[in-house]
């Protein structure tokens, strides 16, 4: 499925609130179905939200177009809500990337209807080229903050990196580990990836020596 655009772009923080709302309330009705979510009317969505169906409508043209946004704006709350998350658990972003990480995978894995909702979606809907797209556009990021950091390694290093790690947490996640519920097994699989993104780091890292002073 292409992702539909939005009617209009939110550009108040009302109207952002807004289209925020319809997009929780579409995430929390696809963890709660087991329907096809195209099958999840645009009425209940509104409902949901706690809005009428018209202010639905103003921002997206029907469900493929709620749908359609779900992923990005899934993607980016996330990534805002995790580094407000570690933002004490170093002083750099790459002290912080581990903890960064672990709390990626936590989000979904401590959440298992609604990850069992994304992955059925992605299934029934063909989202695999989005989430490719969106796991891209994450590893932007973590690469160009880790390139503000280190300057001195090469961008094309720093990007592979970024993406591996990114593949290791969707790997866990559209794996089996999420419908695991022994709490145990889950916080091993999370030391595990902690450890390895700080071990890939600071050899990454290491492995470019600093320009001359």
């Amino acid at each position: 499925m292409k992702p539909e655009p939005l009617r209009k772009q939110p550009r108040q923080s009302r109207s952002r609130a807004l289209v925020n709302s319809i997009l929780e309330a579409a995430g929390d009705l696809l963890g709660k179905s087991a329907e096809d979510p195209n099958a999840i009317p645009v009425q209940k969505i509104a409902e949901r939200a706690g809005v009428g169906i018209g202010s639905v409508y103003d921002y997206f043209a029907n469900s493929d177009g709620v749908w359609g946004g779900f992923l990005s704006w899934l993607t980016e709350r996330n990534f805002t809500t995790l580094e407000q998350q570690v933002a004490g658990s170093g002083a750099t972003f790459t002290e912080r990337l581990p903890a960064l990480v672990d709390a990626s995978l936590a989000l979904y894995l401590d959440a298992p209807a609604r990850t069992r909702g994304v992955i059925m979606a992605i299934a029934r809907l063909g989202w695999m080229k989005q989430v490719v797209k969106e796991r891209d556009r994450f590893a932007h990021v973590l690469s160009a903050k880790l390139k503000a950091e280190h300057p001195h390694v090469p961008q094309a290093t720093l990007d592979r990196l970024s993406e591996v790690l990114c593949d290791a947490v969707i790997g866990v996640v559209l794996g089996e580990l999420w419908r695991d519920p022994d709490e145990a097994r889950h916080a091993e699989v999370r030391q595990r990836l902690k450890s390895l993104v700080q071990r890939e780091v600071q050899t990454v890292v290491g492995a470019s020596p600093a320009a001359p002073g």
